[in-house]
This record gives structure tokens, C-alpha cells and sequence, in this order.
């Protein structure tokens, strides 16, 4: 063996680049290739963003049964009164609580196809270790609070003469406590808080694939797979929406 041989030394092991924070989900809404950019940089899990469609989906659910709250209970009370009958309020009670977990169910039922039709549309990143499709889709909701919100104050705000049964319905439901439920929510679709929810439910959700899409490009680098991981949830997410507000949307004039 050679002297100069015997004087080589080991290369220096480089280690690997620290993993960067995670950014806010805000910076979705305000910058989505670069929460892309430094999403992928970051040591994340699936659900690092779960607070995210959970608060978008309880404030769904408390904006859809405070919308729907006085039209159900001017029904109850009408019915009652035409069956010669005071209180018994459960049933209204229980009619909340439905709507709002329904709402609450979608729009959780909304993020777990987005995720996983996202996904499969994305299907590896470069790096190997995914797309963060549920990343990117969790964080997406955050563009639903402020509109949720804005729905639950107008929904505060509106007058009580707006949630008033259309005397001519009334008359024509005889007492019937479905057909007054449903008088009830007509007058609930066409208020401002209605307007407001439909526009959080339908053009929030196409507002989040359109954040995402930028965000996806970065993490998949590849425009291909981000599109299909935008266009494979696009329709079901939006049916599911739909579904959520399909009675304001066809009793709203």
C-alpha cells in the first residue's frame, strides 16, 4: 500500500437537513404555493391540521340549526295551537340537534373524500412520503370558518318578521306538522343568513380545490397529479355539499 494511499481520509458524513415547521393553515389562504413549499419541507402527520374541519364542520352545524330554529319552532307552536295543545317542545329540541349533527357529519364526510380520492389521484410524492394530500385538504377548511361565521350573525341579526310562517302555507297545512316544518324553511331560505350558508357550503368548498391545486404542485411536483388529486374529490365533495343544503336551495325563490 502506497503512503499516499495509507493518507486518504473518510468523507464527512452530511447530515440531512433539518425538517422546517409546519406552516399555519392560514398561509393556504394567503400564499398556497409557498404553504405547499414548506409543507413539503416539513415533519408533519396526516392529521396536523384536524382542528381545522372539525371547527368547520361544528360551525356548520350551529349555523344550519340556528337558520332553521325559529322557522321549526313558529311550525311546532302552529301545530300545537291547531291541536288545541300548549308546550312539548322536545320534538323541535330534537329537530336541532339533528340538523346540526347532520351538517357536522358532511362536512366531515366531505374532507375524508377529499382526502382520499386526493390522494389517490396524487399518489406519491418525490420524496416518498406522500403528496399531503390530508394535509393540504385539512388545512382548506380554513377558508369555511370566517363564512360559517358570517352566516351565524346574520342569522342573529335577522328580524324577527323575516322567520314568520306565509299565512297562505299555514292555511293549506291544516295543522300538518311536517307541511308547517316545511313553511318554515322556505321562510328560513330566503333570508341573508341562508344566501351566506349556501355560499359557504358551495362556493367555499370549489374555493378550497382551488387553494389546494397550487399547494398540491409543490408537494407532488408534478401538475398532472395535482390535478387529478383537485378533479377525483371535485364532484363527490360538492354533491355532498349539496345534499347538506339541497332543502334551502330548492325552496330559496
Amino acid at each position: 500500500m502506497s503512503r499516499k494511499t495509507k493518507r486518504l481520509k473518510p468523507a464527512p458524513v452530511v447530515p440531512p437537513p433539518a425538517a422546517q415547521p409546519a406552516p399555519l393553515p392560514a398561509e393556504l389562504l394567503t400564499a398556497p404555493r409557498s404553504f405547499g413549499k414548506k409543507l413539503r419541507q416539513a415533519d408533519t402527520t396526516a392529521l396536523q391540521y384536524w382542528p381545522a374541519p372539525v371547527i368547520a364542520g361544528a360551525l356548520s352545524g350551529l349555523a344550519y340549526a340556528l337558520l332553521l330554529r325559529s322557522g321549526l319552532n313558529l311550525a311546532m307552536a302552529e301545530a300545537l295551537r291547531a291541536a288545541g295543545k300548549t308546550g312539548g317542545n322536545m320534538p323541535t329540541v330534537i329537530s336541532h340537534i339533528t340538523n346540526g349533527f347532520g351538517s357536522f357529519f358532511l362536512t366531515i364526510l366531505t374532507f375524508g373524500v377529499m382526502w382520499g380520492l386526493g390522494r389517490l389521484g396524487a399518489g406519491k410524492g418525490p420524496d416518498l412520503r406522500g403528496a399531503r394530500v390530508a394535509e393540504i385538504y385539512s388545512a382548506s377548511f380554513a377558508l369555511l370558518v370566517p363564512l360559517y361565521l358570517l352566516s351565524i350573525v346574520l342569522t342573529l341579526f335577522t328580524p324577527a318578521a323575516a322567520w314568520a310562517l306565509n299565512p297562505a302555507e299555514v292555511t293549506r297545512a291544516g295543522g300538518d306538522l311536517l307541511e308547517l316544518q316545511r313553511a318554515g324553511l322556505h321562510s328560513a331560505a330566503q333570508t341573508p343568513a341562508a344566501l351566506a350558508l349556501l355560499v359557504a357550503s358551495l362556493l367555499g368548498t370549489l374555493g378550497q380545490f382551488g387553494l389546494a391545486y397550487p399547494a398540491l404542485r409543490e408537494t407532488t411536483g408534478n401538475a398532472g397529479k395535482a390535478l387529478l388529486a383537485v378533479l377525483l374529490p371535485l364532484l363527490p365533495a360538492l354533491a355532498l355539499q349539496v345534499i347538506a343544503v339541497g332543502p334551502l336551495l330548492t325552496l330559496r325563490q
